[in-house]
C-alpha cells in the first residue's frame, strides 16, 4: 500500500544516532519492480561508498561485499519491495552449500549428539535434495528426527521420486512432510491454520482451544490424556517438525505463541482450499462452488456485505474481523462451533445467540457491549469463553454458572467491569485468568458461590469449589483490596482441589493470601510478583508436587519465617520416624527485587529428621540488597546485594 510514509519513518530510523552507533555499516537500497539480484549487489556497494563501475559480474561483486561486511554487524535497508517471487529472492540472499544443509539437518536431528556412518552417508544425499534452501533441510531434519535407518532410507528414496523442476521442489517437500504427520486428526488441526493470515501470531493455548471446539481433539484415556493435552502433544510435533516456527517463549521455557513460514502457509491453504475461505473483499467468493466451512471475514476498505451463497450453510468457524455488525438473519443458519466476534463493532449479541447449541467457543474481545445477554448463558455447549478490551462491560447474567461445559473462561482488561460472576460451581472450569479488571476491588462469596452451600452432617464428604480447576491467573488488578477465603458454617470446604499453576501478578493493593492456600495439595507451579503491601508468605513447605516457585517485588517481606516451611504444624517424634522432607518436589526457585527482605531463615523441628528442598536443581536470588543470610543449598545464583561480604562469610561457613 503506497502513500503512507512507510519510507519517510524508514528513513527517520535508519538516520538514528543510535542506529548509526550500533551498525558498522549501513546500506540504503531502492528495489522497485524490476528485480535484479546483480543490480541490488551494485546498489549496495555504492550505498557503501565502494562503487566497482568497471565490473560487471556478479562473482566480484559479491566477493567484495564479503570483504566489506565480513566480522561486521551492518543493517541493509530494501526499500520500494514489489516483486515476493520466493524464487528470485533465493538468487539474491544466496542458497546454502549441500554441506552447509546436511548441518543444519543433523544439527536439529542430532543435536549434539554422534550421527551414525551409516545415516551420515544417507543424510548427505538428503542435504543435496533441500536444493539449497534452508526450510527443505529444517522441515526435513524434523521428519528425521529420533528415526532409524529405515525411515531415514525410506525419507531419501520418496525425495528421489520427487520431481526435479526448480520451482516445485519446497512445495513437494512441504506436502511430503503433511504426509509425514503420524495422526489423521493432526493433519485436520494443521489444515485448520489456514483460516489465519500469512505471518500471524499464533498463540498456543487459543488455536489448542479452537482444535478442542472443532472436534478435533479428544481424551486419551489409555495415556490418561484429556483434549488439551493431547493438543499440547500435537502443538509440540508441529513445532519439533518445524512447520511451526519463531516461537516465543516465557522464562521458563514453555512456548507462548508461534508463526508458519509463508511458503508452510501457502502449502496449507493448498491443502484446506475447499474448507477455508477468508474475504477480503465482496464478491471474491463467487468463482467455487464447493460448501465452505471455515470463514474469516477480514477488514476491507468498503463495508462488505454478509456473504448469503448456499456454499456457507454449513459453517462451523465465522471469525469476523472487520468493522460491522451482526443481526439476527446472518448468525440464524450457522452451525458454528467457532464465534470470533473480536474486533468488530458489535454493540448488541443477536437475540438468535441461544439457538447457536453447537457452539464451543465464543470471543468478545473488543466490542462495544455494557451487559452479556441472559441468551449467553443458554450456550451449554460452551467450552470456551474470552472476554478481552472491553471497556464498557460492566456485568455477566446471573445465570452465567449454567454453563456447565466451560473449561476456559478468560477475563481481561475491562476496565469498568464490578463484580466477578459465579465461578465456584462450574464443574468444567479448567482455566481461569482476570487481568486488569480495575472496578474490582473483592474476592468473596458470590466468587466461590458459598451461598449455594449449607451446613451439613459430619459424615457427608466436604463440598467442592473450582473442582476441575487447574490453571488460575489473577494479574495486574489494582484496586483488589481483599481476597476473602471460602467459609461455610460447621462443614469444611476443599477449594482449589487440582489446582497446579497459580500466578499473581501486580495485585499491589493486596495485603495477605487466602489460609486455603495452604491445601493447594495438587500445585506445581507458584509465581507471586508485585503483591506489594503482603507481610507474610503463605506455608507452602508441605505441598507435595510443588516444583516451580517464582517471588518477585513483595517489598513488605522482611522475614522468611518458619512458617513459610509449615514449621508451626510440625512436632517431634520417635527415633523410628522416616525423615521429614519440605518442598520435597521444589526443582526451581526465583527470589527477586525483594528490596526489605533481612533473614532468610531455616525450619524447626525437634527430635526428628528434617530434609529441606531434597529435589531443589536451581535456585536464583537477584535484587535482594539486604538478604544476609539464608538456608543451606545446593546450587546458588546471587546477583545485586549490598551484603556480599557477609553473604560470602555465611557462604563458607
Amino acid at each position: 500500500m503506497g502513500g503512507i510514509r512507510k519510507t519517510t519513518l524508514a528513513r527517520k530510523v535508519f538516520n538514528n544516532p543510535k542506529i548509526q552507533e550500533h551498525f558498522e555499516k549501513r546500506m540504503w537500497v531502492c528495489v522497485s519492480d524490476d528485480f535484479n539480484a546483480n543490480r541490488l549487489f551494485r546498489l549496495m556497494l555504492e550505498s557503501l561508498k565502494e562503487p566497482m563501475p568497471d565490473v560487471e559480474t556478479r562473482e566480484a561483486r559479491v566477493n567484495r561485499l564479503k570483504e566489506l561486511l565480513d566480522c561486521k554487524k551492518y543493517l541493509l535497508v530494501l526499500d520500494d519491495v514489489w516483486n515476493k517471487e520466493s524464487t528470485l529472492w533465493n538468487g539474491f540472499l544466496g542458497s546454502l552449500r549441500d554441506d552447509q544443509c546436511w548441518l543444519i539437518l543433523k544439527e536439529n536431528a542430532f543435536g549434539t549428539g554422534e550421527v551414525p556412518n551409516r545415516l551420515q552417508h544417507l543424510g548427505v544425499k538428503i542435504a543435496q535434495r533441500c536444493r539449497g534452501l534452508p526450510l527443505a533441510a529444517s522441515v526435513l531434519s524434523g521428519m528425521l528426527r529420533n528415526k532409524g535407518t529405515a525411515e531415514w532410507e525410506t525419507l531419501e528414496s520418496r525425495l528421489q521420486s520427487l520431481g526435479c523442476g526448480e520451482n516445485s521442489g519446497i512445495a513437494e517437500i512441504l506436502k511430503l512432510s503433511f504426509d509425514h504427520l503420524p495422526y489423521p486428526s493432526l493433519k485436520k488441526c494443521f489444515a485448520y491454520c489456514s483460516i489465519f493470515p500469512k505471518d500471524f501470531q499464533m498463540e498456543r493455548n487459543q488455536l489448542i482451544q479452537l482444535w478442542v471446539a472443532e472436534g478435533f481433539l479428544h481424551s486419551n484415556q489409555r495415556n490418561n490424556m484429556c483434549m488439551e493435552e493431547v493438543g499440547n502433544m500435537y502443538f509440540t510435533i508441529l513445532l519439533d517438525s518445524n512447520l511451526f516456527q519463531d516461537a516465543m517463549k516465557d522464562e521458563y521455557g514453555n512456548v507462548l505463541n508461534c508463526k508458519m513460514h509463508d511458503l508452510v502457509h501457502d502449502m496449507v491453504q493448498s491443502i484446506s482450499n475447499s474448507k477455508t475461505l477468508r474475504l477480503t473483499e465482496s464478491g471474491s467468493d463467487d468463482k467455487e462452488k464447493f460448501p465452505i466451512q471455515y470463514l474469516a471475514l477480514e477488514r476491507s476498505e468498503k463495508e462488505m456485505p454478509f456473504p448469503s451463497s448456499e456454499r456457507f450453510k454449513c459453517i462451523t468457524t465465522l471469525f469476523l474481523l472487520e468493522d460491522k455488525s451482526l443481526n439476527d438473519r446472518e448468525i440464524s443458519f450457522f452451525m458454528l462451533r467457532v464465534l470470533s466476534l473480536r474486533s468488530s463493532s458489535v454493540k448488541k449479541l443477536p437475540k438468535t445467540l441461544a439457538k447457536l447449541t453447537h457452539l464451543r467457543y465464543l470471543d468478545l474481545s473488543r466490542i462495544s457491549i455494557k451487559t452479556m445477554p441472559d441468551s449467553l448463558c443458554q450456550l451449554y455447549n460452551l467450552q470456551t469463553l474470552r472476554v478481552e478490551d472491553c471497556e464498557s462491560l460492566i456485568k455477566f447474567p446471573n445465570n452465567f454458572k449454567n454453563l456447565v461445559n466451560l473449561r476456559h473462561f478468560e477475563l481481561q482488561n475491562c476496565t469498568n467491569y464490578k463484580e466477578l460472576p459465579t465461578l465456584g460451581h462450574m464443574p468444567s472450569l479448567r482455566s481461569l485468568h482476570l487481568v486488569r479488571l480495575n472496578g474490582i476491588t473483592s474476592i468473596g462469596p458470590s466468587f466461590y458461590g458459598e451461598s449455594a452451600l449449607h451446613s451439613g452432617t459430619s459424615n457427608q464428604s466436604p463440598p467442592k469449589l473450582f473442582p476441575a480447576l487447574k490453571h488460575f491467573i489473577l494479574r495486574d488488578m489494582e484496586n483488589l483490596i481483599e481476597w476473602i477465603e471460602a467459609i461455610v458454617d460447621d462443614r469444611t470446604v476443599v477449594v482449589f482441589p487440582i489446582l497446579e499453576m497459580i500466578e499473581i501478578e501486580d495485585c499491589e493493593s493486596l495485603t495477605m493470601f487466602p489460609n486455603n492456600f495452604t491445601n493447594l495439595v495438587k500445585l506445581k507451579h507458584f509465581e507471586v510478583q508485585n503483591y506489594g503491601n503482603c507481610k507474610e508468605l503463605p506455608t507452602l513447605g508441605h505441598m507435595p508436587f510443588l516444583c516451580s516457585l517464582h517471588l518477585e517485588g513483595l517489598d513488605g517481606i522482611t522475614n522468611i519465617w518458619p512458617s513459610f516451611y509449615g514449621g508451626s504444624t510440625m512436632h517431634g517424634g520417635s527415633s523410628s520416624q522416616s525423615s521429614l522432607e519440605l518442598f520435597p518436589a521444589l526443582k526451581h526457585f526465583i527470589l527477586r527485587r525483594m528490596k526489605n527482605l533481612t533473614k532468610w531463615m531455616e525450619a524447626k523441628v525437634h527430635d526428628r529428621e528434617m530434609m529441606v528442598f531434597p529435589s531443589l536443581e536451581t535456585i536464583e536470588i537477584e535484587d535482594c540488597p539486604e538478604l544476609a543470610t539464608f538456608p543451606s543449598l545446593q546450587k546458588l545464583h546471587i546477583s545485586e546485594t549490598k551484603n556480599g561480604s557477609a553473604v560470602m562469610e555465611y557462604i563458607c561457613n
